[in-house]
């Protein structure tokens, strides 16, 4: 049984990147000895029902308590400097493990190290800092510093990636192409009703922030039934950006075909997505986008930026990709208006659950991780 570290920022963001660490540590729990080091204590009994996974017996080590404090201060601002805070305490321990497991982005852990990439972190700006170039360089800059990231350490570890477009915007960045892992859906979960016993909505999924453009979602329905569709649409996710998700619910009491649920029971989503016909993904260069895939293997159509790894999802399919919101409404328009192009396009969908189930994907994890620490 070897000594495995997994690296992780805070599970508590309950995004696609704490999906892929939780999968991990159930994958691997069985047959090794798995350490969690991250910055925010983990709710490991809410992260099971909320991924419906089975992580147990799981050692969680955390850094001093300043760093907490901070880390628990800034919440999702800041997290390339909290991800190099990480992965220094992570370094300082590295001798006591076999092998240590990045799951969010690259880290350069200066020992034997399995690395999933969601996007390459360190070569690229930080989103949240857009009120002037000098600073956004200052900072990104010190982020730097503090993980000690170059191509040199990368090249000595194995690295994966979410998706081909992300393997390349990596490849772009640092010289290196990892290898492309899909992420884990749980696919199994659904058991879809006929097309015919569903509500002909949408369902937008993830974080209420504004990476996910969800007012802009609001303005394609709301045009969608001023061209004659009796459309509505849930909102759903976990409401971390408060400002923003204040904006959407504001926005959301003066419409009543928008309906803002925020976070719910794993059930619940699993309910809403088996029950409606369509999804409506905002945001435009997601890494991979794993509720577009949910969406898909529970029987919807989802529409979704032309752009990022969402478009091998949808294989690369013109009628459920736009370029812009103005795009959107015309393409939706066309579909909602074709059954015959509707059902087409649901039999195209259908190897979803096949490509990307989360069996395939632990199976995956499990064998480079054993082929990793033989050799």
């Amino acid at each position: 049984m070897s000594r495995i570290a997994v690296v992780h920022p805070d599970l508590q963001m309950k995004g696609g990147a704490e999906d892929v660490c939780m999968q991990v540590i159930e994958a691997l729990q069985v047959s090794h000895n798995v350490t969690l080091f991250t910055l925010i204590p983990p709710n490991i009994a809410e992260l099971n029902h909320y991924f419906d996974t089975n992580v147990r017996d799981l050692s969680v080590s955390l850094p001093p308590y300043p760093i907490i404090e901070f880390s628990q201060w800034v919440g999702n601002r800041a997290v390339k400097f909290q991800a190099g805070l990480l992965a220094q305490f992570a370094k300082r321990n590295r001798n006591d493990f076999d092998l240590m497991i990045s799951t969010k982005n690259e880290l350069a852990l200066d020992t034997d190290s399995v690395e999933y990439i969601h996007h390459p972190q360190y070569a690229v700006d930080d989103p949240g800092l857009t009120d002037g170039s000098l600073r956004r360089r200052a900072y990104d800059t010190l982020c730097r510093r503090l993980a000690n990231v170059n191509q040199t350490k990368l090249m000595s570890n194995m690295l994966l990636a979410n998706s081909d477009w992300t393997a390349n915007a990596f490849y772009e960045a640092y010289g290196i192409r990892p290898n492309t892992v899909y992420p884990p859906v749980h696919t199994a979960r659904f058991t879809p009703l006929p097309w015919e016993e569903r509500e002909p909505g949408f369902l937008t999924i993830g974080r209420i922030g504004p990476s996910k453009r969800i007012l802009k979602n609001i303005d394609i329905i709301t045009q969608l039934r001023e061209r004659g569709h009796n459309v509505h649409l849930h909102i759903i996710g976990p409401t971390t950006d408060g400002e923003y998700c204040e904006r959407v619910k504001r926005r959301s009491t003066k419409l009543d075909f928008i309906h803002f649920e925020g976070a719910v029971e794993y059930e619940i989503l699993t309910d809403l997505i088996t029950k409606h016909r369509y999804g409506l993904h905002g945001r435009p260069y997601e890494h991979f986008g794993i509720v577009v895939a949910e969406m898909a293997a529970g029987g919807m159509i989802p529409f979704a930026p032309d752009s990022g790894g969402q478009r091998e999802i949808l294989n690369e399919n013109a009628d459920l990709l736009y370029a812009s919101p103005a795009d959107a409404i015309n393409k939706i328009d066309a579909v909602l208006g074709d059954s015959v192009r509707i059902m087409k396009l649901r039999d195209e969908l259908s190897s979803t659950s096949q490509r990307f189930n989360r069996d395939r994907f632990k199976n995956e994890i499990r064998d480079i991780i054993t082929d990793r620490i033989s050799s």
